[in-house]
């Protein structure tokens, strides 16, 4: 530590640069097309180089919940994909176009995801063989939080990341979702609008889901309606269960070394 003591004002000045444009102050094209006005950075990828909005969407078409920042004058305002154009065609390949498109209400969509909580513009698939709504979502690892009026989704990865924080570190879920709300906007100038109930609904169901995949109920010809009660608890490894973790024979050991055959009593 006494060390980085006599670099701490060179972290210091690269966190100030990291500000601005850094060493791409002077850039003056953009790093891909060479041609349009470099004015977009993203937050989450690699590198601080500047590009147009064009092609600032062609490099996230896989990335469509990554932060990405304008440049206006003198400092970074935070602007959302959608804004410059990108949107999610689901049930269709990035090279793959849908010829039935079909907007969400009032192009209003919300997806939260570990980053931070997006709007986005997504278009549901209505071709003729197109899945329901909520599969389409679900195949997209898009975790919608009701059946119906769909206009909030959770990503798979920010609920995985949840449950891992909230087994580990005991995190509340509201405590979690404020950490979203600051990520979006630290300020709160511009805060999100409470999607909070929805958050809540979707750990409901996506701890059920695991606790049903875990127990190996996801096989069943009838589905899970044939389950029957206690099927999803867990034996305890360490009671006596015959024929498993105790010898049949238990009975015929000396009283002095039958509790070898016991974990616990």
């Amino acid at each position: 530590l006494m060390a980085w003591v006599l670099e701490c004002e060179t972290f210091l000045d690269e966190f100030l640069q990291l500000e601005g444009r850094g060493d791409h102050a002077s850039q003056v094209a953009c790093i891909s097309c060479k041609a349009c006005m470099p004015l977009f950075q993203c937050r989450d990828c690699q590198g601080m180089e500047l590009c147009c909005s064009d092609c600032c969407i062609k490099l996230h078409l896989q990335l469509p919940f990554h932060c990405v920042k304008q440049w206006v004058d003198t400092h970074f305002i935070r602007v959302m994909l959608k804004s410059l154009g990108l949107f999610l065609q689901l049930d269709h390949t990035i090279s793959d176009h849908c010829c039935n498109p079909k907007h969400v209400f009032r192009d209003e969509f919300i997806v939260i995801d570990t980053s931070s909580i997006h709007d986005v513009a997504l278009d549901f698939c209505g071709c003729r063989t197109a899945q329901t709504h909520v599969k389409q979502l679900l195949c997209a690892r898009l975790f919608p939080a009701t059946i119906f009026n769909l206009k909030t989704a959770a990503t798979f990865k920010v609920l995985e990341k949840y449950q891992l924080l909230s087994f580990k570190s005991k995190a509340s879920s509201y405590e979690y979702y404020q950490c979203l709300v600051q990520l979006t906007d630290n300020v709160s100038i511009n805060p999100p609008k409470d999607q909070y109930p929805s958050f809540l609904h979707v750990v409901h169901e996506w701890r059920h889901l695991k606790m049903l995949k875990c127990a190996g109920q996801g096989h069943y010809p009838n589905g899970i309606e044939s389950m029957h009660e206690g099927q999803c608890a867990l034996l305890c490894p360490a009671c006596p269960q015959l024929g498993k973790n105790l010898p049949t024979d238990w009975h015929c050991a000396t009283p002095k070394k039958q509790f070898v055959s016991f974990l616990c009593e």
